[in-house]
């Protein structure tokens, strides 16, 4: 290990991180490219010749429009950075494992043209009772149906997207069933004009997030969470309320995780001006809005969708051990996505 300035070290590490979890949420080209650019001069200026390799890597599956393998490599930077961060100088990178080949594709499985005729209108009148199920019982005796209705086609893709239904059963998610419910009927439809059970889209828009934090640690952690769920992309942060309301304005993000205590303006004061003109969801993470708390029911009456404890006081480092499956799940109750069961 050769020892690096710890100036330097101090300086550049957290940023080179930084632009390391922003290149992972990318999906254009340019914005990769200018992150590259960046973390290739940091590294330079700080000396660490494993950073350097990595960028090269990283700028190698660009150039093949390779993106998960991108978007494995920022990750790779990312933890890189953190370990050099903390060695005090440049750390060996470990072997590359050796790539394995891709699986073929699986062909598409025929359907029976009168089955899926006969199924096709039933179905959907199903999809529409579960959008509007009153309660999981309802729901539960719906998803039974359509599950048995899958199965006795052979239709996997149907089924898979079914096995999501346990998690918005228990505990009852109806705007989740709802999604779900939309989901099944679209690619049913998909099934019945390939006359072949065909795999769901997985180019589905992420979620756009505002993260707002007067701590710099707790967006990065927020924002970090959020990065292991591919339906995130965060857009933008804000230090203070008065930065978030202006931030609201101009990115107009789907969901925004909000503190309560910060400087300028505090969170309720920019819950009160989004309930009357913000538009998206907003899910506040603070310790500040403890469960049957005045914040915590003030919170609610203003319509927030979700409210997630700070496990360990304003600054939590631990918030992704200990509340990240927490954290994720409300997002994305909050964001009108279906909450997976637990595995």
């Amino acid at each position: 290990m050769s020892a690096l300035d710890r100036d330097l070290l101090d300086a550049f590490v957290p940023e080179f991180e930084a632009e390391a979890v922003r290149l992972a949420m990318v999906r254009e080209a340019p914005a990769a490219s200018r992150a590259l650019d960046q973390m290739r001069a940091m590294a330079a200026a700080l000396g660490a010749a494993s950073l350097a390799t990595l960028v090269d890597r990283a700028s190698q599956a660009l150039e093949a429009l390779d993106w998960p393998a991108l978007h494995r490599a920022a990750e790779a930077l990312a933890r890189q950075a953190r370990a050099v961060g903390e060695a005090g100088g440049d750390v060996a990178l470990a072997p590359e494992p050796p790539a394995q080949a891709a699986a073929p594709e699986a062909p598409a499985a025929l359907v029976d043209a009168e089955m899926l005729a006969a199924l096709a209108p039933e179905f959907a009148a199903r999809c529409d009772r579960l959008a509007s199920a009153p309660d999981a019982a309802a729901a539960g005796r719906v998803v039974d149906g359509l599950r048995a209705m899958a199965g006795a086609v052979g239709l996997a893709s149907l089924l898979r997207l079914l096995d999501r239904a346990p998690g918005l059963l228990e505990p009852f998610d109806q705007g989740g069933l709802h999604g779900l419910s939309a989901e099944l009927a679209a690619q049913a439809a998909r099934i019945v004009a390939a006359g072949a059970d065909v795999p769901e889209p997985v180019d589905a828009p992420r979620k756009r997030v505002l993260v707002v934090d007067d701590s710099a640690m707790m967006r990065r952690l927020v924002r970090e969470t959020l990065a292991l769920d591919a339906d995130f992309e965060v857009v933008g942060e804000a230090p203070d309320g008065l930065r978030a309301l202006e931030a609201l304005r101009d990115l107009a993000p789907d969901l925004t995780m909000l503190d309560i205590e910060m400087p300028e303006l505090d969170g309720m004061g920019v819950l009160r001006r989004w309930a009357l003109e913000g538009g998206g969801a907003v899910v506040i993470v603070s310790s500040a809005a403890r469960p049957g708390s005045a914040t915590a029911v003030e919170a609610r009456r203003l319509g927030v969708a979700g409210i997630v404890g700070k496990p360990s006081g304003a600054l939590s480092p631990d918030l992704r051990e200990r509340q990240g499956v927490a954290l994720l799940r409300t997002a994305r109750r909050a964001a009108g996505l279906p909450v997976e069961a637990a595995r």
